[in-house]
């Protein structure tokens, strides 16, 4: 009964616990008081923190002192959450290191439960809980993750994570976890990734599979979680990367068709095709410029501009070119250009291979008006014969000297048989 009456006199007294070894009365504990420099503690990481132990004039020693922190929702104790110190005699003071660690969740503002426990006495002991409050906030981390800020959606891809360790210290046991919106993405890699050791400075890549949703947002969160060590002390990171997302596009030309199928030389011909975006994102301001080969030019426009395009639809392309007169006959492969803009206005293009086959024309068109004998071209394309008439006189003579000599022949040959009969 006497114990009891002790206890409850030790805890009106103030005191949360007094270990009674000796007679009673128990003397009264020493009135100690804690204190820290330490105003803020950072969120993530292992904070040690100072605390003063200052043993008042004319107070019992404090001999085995013995500081600890009381495990809650965000405060996690560090080993088995103490540490030893020498005595404190009275009218000194002890600095105590203590390592506190606080979740990457915690408030901007905690209460953090330090348990004292002590010796006093020789036959006595004392054990008590202070309550001492910090201002929390996130601090400048020691590994730095980067990642590209844009993605495609619709599509597997492979997005790579770029750790770099910044500090002076080596971090080890490193293991790395992203999360995405679930509405927008899908992991396919397993969680989490073990990374391992970090010298001072060594950069690590970490490849992560993920698929972005078709109808994926256009700026999301990538929450990136690392625990690991730094030297000795456990640490938590938690960044978040903002992410772009981009639509895949991809125009695709069919029904290519020519009209006439085979053009000819110096002739006019046009190129139709059907314009589709079979991706995931439609496309703006989208532009066929064709890029013709030595011997083709564009007639009339250097570009066809189309307009917006959505997904899935179709929207006919007829570009006009022109054959020169010396085109011989080939078929060649003509380039189209097709530009764009995506999603997030960049400008984008991709170029298509358009077959065109070219028929030079053999046909002579001869003029009965002329005989020089030059050959030129007319402006079909088609070569023309054409002789002036100084070239037509030269045979006129020669007929006429044939049919003189004729003449002359069978005068002479009448006038010998005439002489014969006489």
């Amino acid at each position: 009964m006497l114990g009891m009456l002790l206890l409850f006199a030790a805890l009106a007294s103030g005191f949360a616990f007094a270990g009674i070894s000796g007679p009673s009365p128990v003397p009264p504990a020493p009135s100690f008081q804690l204190s820290t420099n330490v105003l803020v503690l950072c969120r993530g990481v292992v904070n040690i923190v100072p605390i003063a132990v200052s043993n008042p004039r004319g107070s019992s020693q404090m001999t085995s002192l013995q500081l600890g922190v009381i495990a809650s929702k965000n405060i996690y104790a560090i080993g088995n959450g103490t540490v030893n110190s020498a005595n404190v005699s009275a009218n000194s003071t002890v600095v105590m290191h203590l390592p506190i660690f606080v979740s990457l969740n915690t408030s901007s503002l905690v209460s953090v439960g330090v348990t004292v426990n002590y010796n006093y006495l020789t036959l006595y002991s004392d054990s008590e809980v202070r309550n001492m409050s910090f201002g929390v906030q996130s601090c400048p981390s020691s590994l730095s993750v980067q990642t590209s800020p844009v993605v495609t959606s619709g599509r597997i891809e492979n997005l790579v994570l770029n750790l770099t360790n910044v500090g002076s210290a080596t971090l080890g046991t490193v293991s790395l976890k992203i999360s995405l919106p679930s509405q927008d993405s899908a992991i396919l890699t397993s969680q989490p990734v073990q990374v391992g050791t970090l010298v001072p400075g060594e950069k690590r890549q970490v490849n992560e599979t993920v698929f972005f949703y078709r109808n994926a947002s256009q700026s999301f969160p990538l929450n990136v979680s690392v625990d690991m060590y730094n030297g000795t002390s456990p640490v938590q990171i938690l960044d978040t990367i903002p992410l772009l997302s981009r639509g895949m596009i991809n125009l695709t030309p069919s029904s290519i068709t020519l009209s006439p199928t085979t053009p000819t030389s110096g002739s006019i011909f046009s190129v139709s095709f059907i314009l589709t975006d079979v991706g995931t994102a439609g496309a703006s301001a989208v532009t066929v410029t064709p890029l013709p080969p030595n011997g083709i030019t564009t007639y009339s426009s250097n570009s066809v501009f189309v307009g917006d395009m959505s997904v899935d639809t179709q929207t006919p392309v007829t570009v006009t070119l022109r054959a020169s007169a010396s085109t011989t006959s080939h078929t060649y492969k003509m380039p189209v250009m097709i530009s764009y803009l995506d999603s997030l206005r960049n400008n984008q293009s991709t170029t298509i291979d358009v077959p065109v086959t070219i028929s030079g024309s053999t046909a002579l068109n001869i003029s009965r008006t002329g005989s020089s004998g030059a050959a030129v071209a007319g402006s079909s394309g088609a070569v023309v014969y054409r002789r002036s008439s100084a070239g037509l006189l030269l045979p006129a003579v020669l007929v006429m000297v044939i049919i003189a000599l004729a003449f002359l022949y069978i005068r002479e040959r009448r006038r010998f048989r005439k002489q014969q009969h006489k």
